[in-house]
């Protein structure tokens, strides 16, 4: 048995090896030639050391391609890089710009951690009523936690 469960490993990962391969050398082409989208698959895949090894200097690199062509989702993916501290250094103001400017697009998922910073006061003055707003635009937008619920009455969130 054991030896089936190593052979049928290594059947199916090198397929995906090299899938992973053509399709990082593929997005690189397009990112070449502007396309955010792949930019965008680049710089989270380094970010994440998904099908490469964690890189957060080309993860950057390639969010910020995106970002200038206006892709939601690298522009909260760079926010989360300085909120966190993920290879560069945090700084909850950059952070909040990156998220604000993808809630410019409608992403619910940049709502969602703009009302968190307001409810800890991570970079901003904490203050419930903003948390409350930016959590309900984000549930509002198909955002879905289990991590908070609205407390509509009292205009808060509550923390699960």
């Amino acid at each position: 048995m054991k030896k089936l469960i190593i052979l049928l490993t290594l059947l199916f990962s090198v397929p995906y090896t090299a899938f992973c391969e053509q399709s990082i050398e593929k997005d690189k082409q397009l990112s070449d030639m502007g396309n955010s989208g792949a930019s965008f698959r680049l710089g989270s895949r380094y970010l994440n050391g998904e099908g490469v090894e964690k890189n957060y200097q080309l993860a950057k690199h390639y969010l910020e391609l995106a970002a200038e062509k206006k892709h939601a989702h690298a522009l909260y993916d760079l926010g989360y890089m300085y909120l966190y501290g993920e290879g560069v250094q945090k700084d909850y103001l950059m952070a909040y710009d990156y998220f604000e400017r993808a809630t410019d697009f409608g992403f619910a998922p940049a709502y969602y951690i703009i009302g968190i910073m307001y409810y800890d006061g991570a970079g901003v003055k904490k203050n419930d009523k903003k948390a409350y707003e930016f959590c309900k635009k984000a549930i509002d937008n198909g955002y879905k936690t289990k991590s908070i619920t609205l407390d509509h009455k009292n205009k808060r969130i509550i923390v699960n």
